[in-house]
């Protein structure tokens, strides 16, 4: 996004912002009344700011300085938000700090890594002062865990949040560019254009299915750890351990989604690397069943792998990751009770696995899509994933000069066909 719409965006969120700030000032009770003082000062600059923010991201002053006019704004932004977490500091129980985290993803989508970076240690005194105000407001001891624990997770924000806006700019300018040149061709070039409108817009969805997918665990994990430190004593032990579980399973999502991210990425520069040796594909499909068995007692997972089944000339770990997005797939979108089917055999010279479900289906106008990078079904946006798991296991599969095929009809099911050479 340019930084021109970016700031006529956000300056329009700033100014719905502001009828819930001023009734949330309103309602608060303050311990005196210089507290209360501060908070009106604060909303007052507040409401001055965001209206003047506002017409100037809409002049032509905004568009000639865009640069000048993000930095301006996101001193701004940060001035404000450090101002109402100090005011608000008295209240016991509240993590008003947060409110910090609107502040670096801001940072991010302006200025990226960098930005983030640099946001994330300006945030350090101000959560320490935060904190000390609290404790001599509260009289309870300062605590320098909660100071460096918001550090560090904005540190972590900044790089993944920032990373994955500069990519994405990235690619979207290589969109846009491309989508230009084409339209200045011939009409036989009409469909070209479409079809990087359509990539386009897909890579928009994207953005937005990252975002919640990011956001989703991001939220469990911080809830979780707040928890474990303000009431670490309080806890019993099998709780405690249910909340480092919880933490745990969670970083493990946002691991496997930054892993197909930087999977994606290396395919696309070249540098996706493989180990070929000789494998037992029987004895990997059913370690690999094996691994998706478990925890799923909803979903039966039945295995036909024919006994003369020939080795092949592979990556033991790129093929595995490919069986995995297959089984984990199939289970997903297949009904409670309804199994999944996973059978083996050599063809022709060629070694078949085929993954089946019994879940809603593929229509045919999207049996193409589901392998193109970003693509999903229509009608699948409550799944969880990111839309590049058969855009990663099609490549890994054409590098092992096989191919990866689906057959499948709405109201019966899908069959994915993945076809190797016999070694």
């Amino acid at each position: 996004m340019q930084l021109r719409g970016l700031e006529r965006w956000i300056s329009l969120v700033r100014l719905l912002a502001l009828p819930f700030v001023i009734a949330a000032v309103a309602a608060a009770t303050f311990p005196h009344g210089t507290w209360a003082m501060w908070a009106r000062i604060t909303t007052i600059a507040f409401a001055a700011g965001a209206v003047g923010l506002f017409a100037l991201a809409r002049s032509d002053i905004g568009s000639r300085h865009q640069i000048a006019q993000s930095l301006v704004a996101q001193l701004f932004d940060t001035g404000v938000l450090t101002a109402y977490v100090m005011v608000f500091a008295f209240e016991r129980g509240t993590p008003v700090q947060q409110i910090l985290y609107i502040d670096l993803a801001a940072a991010c989508v302006r200025f990226e890594i960098l930005g983030g970076l640099a946001l994330a240690g300006v945030s350090a005194p101000i959560v320490a002062g935060f904190e000390k105000l609290r404790t001599d407001q509260l009289k309870t001891a300062f605590s320098w865990r909660l100071v460096t624990f918001q550090t560090g997770l904005e540190i972590l924000m900044a790089l993944i949040v920032g990373w994955l806006v500069r990519r994405l700019a990235a690619e979207g300018a290589h969109a846009e560019a491309r989508a230009e040149e084409a339209e200045r061709l011939h009409e036989a070039e009409r469909q070209t254009v479409e079809e990087l409108r359509r990539l386009s817009a897909l890579r928009a969805d994207f953005v937005s299915l990252v975002s919640h997918e990011v956001r989703t665990p991001m939220a469990a994990v911080i809830g979780s750890a707040r928890t474990l430190a303000q009431r670490w004593r309080e806890l019993t032990a099998p709780q405690r351990d249910a909340f480092l579980a919880l933490i745990s399973d969670e970083t493990d999502r946002l691991a496997a989604l930054i892993g197909e991210v930087l999977d994606s990425s290396r395919i696309d520069a070249g540098t996706f690397s493989y180990s070929f040796d000789e494998l037992d594909l029987a004895a990997l499909i059913g370690d690999t069943v094996s691994t998706a068995e478990l925890h799923r007692d909803s979903v039966k997972i039945v295995t036909r792998i024919a006994p003369d089944l020939p080795v092949v000339h592979g990556d033991r770990a790129r093929l595995r990751q490919v069986l995995t997005n297959l089984i984990d797939n199939a289970v997903k979108y297949s009904p409670e009770g309804a199994p999944v089917d996973v059978w083996a055999r050599a063809e022709n010279g060629s070694v078949l696995v085929q993954v089946a479900d019994h879940g809603a289906g593929i229509a045919a106008e999207d049996q193409r899509l589901i392998f193109e990078k970003f693509g999903r079904v229509r009608g699948t946006a409550s799944k969880p994933g990111t839309g590049l798991g058969l855009y990663i296991a099609r490549a890994i599969v054409e590098a092992h000069e096989g191919k990866l095929e689906v057959s499948s009809a709405l109201g019966e099911g899908s069959t994915f066909t993945l076809t190797l050479p016999a070694h």
